[in-house]
């Protein structure tokens, strides 16, 4: 096979690319990191995610013979929001849990709000639902699309962006929480085609998780029943997604 079939082949040619993507950019968030901080860093780290996310848009779009509109849409959004029923669970129960504790927030000045919870995590899930869900996952169109193949991807896609969020310092934990979230957003993509409400999950989940390092906490006993049983949702989320993931269903999927 030739070089230029293993960068164009429709069936696996996207994970090709997002290796490439996501270790150009994880590099040189790691570079920028090392010299700046606070404001200036996010910033940097909003603009890096606009770049990349844009770039993996465009070559999206010619790889798999799709307009830009066509990706960015709201079509079957309806069908979008059945497909997260266990993220929108797991959300309405994780704002539930963090409201009910809030006490008081602290350290959270305007800038950090705006650059840091606002544009960054805009950002963050524009580039990450493109790289981690969108450009791994179309190809699953040009295979068998059986249940098989779709369990396949979507667990490729689910452990790449586990392992995003472990590269400076590997945890067990993070991997597995980011991982099913991950998959839940994958799962969303697959069963829909629409990779415009994953973006927007992504960013309203992103703020709330942003936050709450800000949140000085109220124990009392919604918030502490509430935070003790966050686990067992994280494997509800992931065995209703897995259930609607292998569900069959009248439409054409991705």
């Amino acid at each position: 096979m030739g070089i230029g079939k293993i960068f164009t082949n429709k069936k696996y040619s996207g994970l090709i690319w997002h290796l490439i993507f996501a270790g150009v950019f994880i590099g040189l968030s790691l570079f920028f990191i090392e010299f700046t901080e606070g404001v200036t860093w996010y910033l940097i780290s909003t603009v890096l995610r606009i770049i990349f996310g844009t770039a993996i848009l465009i070559v999206s779009s010619k790889l798999f013979d799709r307009k830009i509109s066509e990706i960015l849409s709201f079509k079957n959004t309806k069908g979008a929001l059945l497909a997260g029923a266990g993220f929108l669970l797991f959300f309405v129960y994780y704002l539930i849990t963090v409201v009910s504790g809030i006490g008081g927030i602290v350290g959270l000045t305007t800038g950090v709000f705006l650059s840091k919870v606002i544009l960054q995590q805009a950002s963050t899930g524009f580039y990450e639902e493109i790289n981690y869900r969108f450009l791994l996952l179309e190809g699953l169109k040009h295979t068998k699309n059986d249940i098989s193949m779709k369990i396949l991807y979507t667990m490729v896609s689910s452990v790449l962006f586990g392992l995003l969020h472990c590269v400076t310092d590997w945890d067990t934990y993070t991997f597995l929480r980011t991982g099913i979230i991950g998959f839940a957003f994958a799962v969303i993509f697959v069963k829909s085609g629409n990779i415009v409400v994953p973006m927007i999950l992504h960013f309203l989940y992103d703020i709330i998780a942003k936050m709450v390092v800000f949140i000085e906490w109220n124990h009392n006993i919604i918030y502490d029943s509430a935070n003790a049983i966050f686990k067992i949702m994280l494997v509800i989320l992931f065995v209703i997604s897995f259930i609607i993931l292998v569900m069959p269903q009248k439409q054409k999927s991705i």
